[in-house]
């Protein structure tokens, strides 16, 4: 676990490096409906999309329920390594509020880390991907936001381009470790992933995106999670993109809604 120290040492270097990074770049900024360029917000590192070059995204959470209110300042980093392959990660600082009477806390929440190659693109419309994501167990599970276990998964993604929208799914095969959460000890299972979006580009500045991820049962005794999405990615400048959405959960195993607000820089 992070000492309360390092997860606040995360929190402020991540945007600082965000924002640091920001004029260094010199190429043009990417067109909108590019691979990589509009990407999803539930399923960012599975959908079949890689990076340009870099991409750095500092945002901000705010979940009700399923079962806490928390509120996560996030970064996300995600680099173009190799010509067909994206190398990225998460990982925030947050604080939550506990209902019926549990502990309040704050600290880190658990870093994701993924790696996935481009297997080809196919018509000149259509994109494969393929790769894994590690869960590494850096979140503060008394406070709700981690669950004290490695997690690795397996995924798959496909993208295709129409001439107004582009259509994107991916699946995955997630093995959950045994962990615990609030003191409460939880025995992992073997969850599938199912995820889709749907985006719309308009014009040179606005992309539109709906999306959806159904994730099966992580843990023994608890629900599926199954959330929609709705979505904008705007830009109101050469350079940087604000994104923001609106989540719903329609399971028990969900969080009620999740508001998600961000700046990412993307060359």
């Amino acid at each position: 676990m992070l000492t309360c120290r390092k997860s606040i040492l995360i929190a402020l270097v991540l945007p600082l490096a965000l924002a640091l990074a920001a004029p260094l770049a010199s190429a043009q900024a990417p067109k909108p409906g590019s691979s990589g360029t509009d990407r999803l917000f539930l399923g960012f590192a599975e959908e079949a999309a890689g990076v340009p070059g870099q991409w750095w995204e500092a945002q901000l959470e705010f979940r009700d329920g399923g079962p806490i209110d928390a509120t996560i300042l996030r970064g996300i980093v995600a680099l173009k390594l190799f010509d067909r392959m994206e190398m990225g990660g998460r990982v925030g600082f947050g604080s939550t509020d506990a209902p019926h009477g549990g502990e309040d806390g704050s600290g880190a929440t658990d870093l994701d880390l993924w790696a996935k190659w481009n297997l080809g693109n196919f018509d000149g419309a259509t994109d494969v991907f393929a790769g894994g994501l590690v869960t590494v167990p850096t979140g503060d599970d008394t406070a709700g936001l981690g669950f004290d276990a490695f997690d690795i998964e397996g995924f798959a993604g496909i993208r295709h381009r129409l001439d107004t929208v582009i259509l994107a799914g991916h699946a995955g095969l997630r093995v959950n470790g045994d962990g615990q959460i609030g003191g409460t000890e939880l025995d992992g299972n073997t969850s599938v992933l199912i995820g889709g979006g749907v985006l719309f580009p308009l014009a040179d500045q606005l992309t539109l995106v709906g999306e959806t991820l159904i994730q099966s049962e992580r843990y023994d005794d608890t629900d599926t999670d199954w959330r929609v999405l709705a979505g904008a990615n705007w830009r109101p400048w050469n350079r940087g993109m604000l994104r923001g959405g609106i989540s719903v959960g329609l399971t028990d195993g969900s969080a009620d809604a999740q508001l998600f607000a961000g700046y990412a820089y993307v060359f």
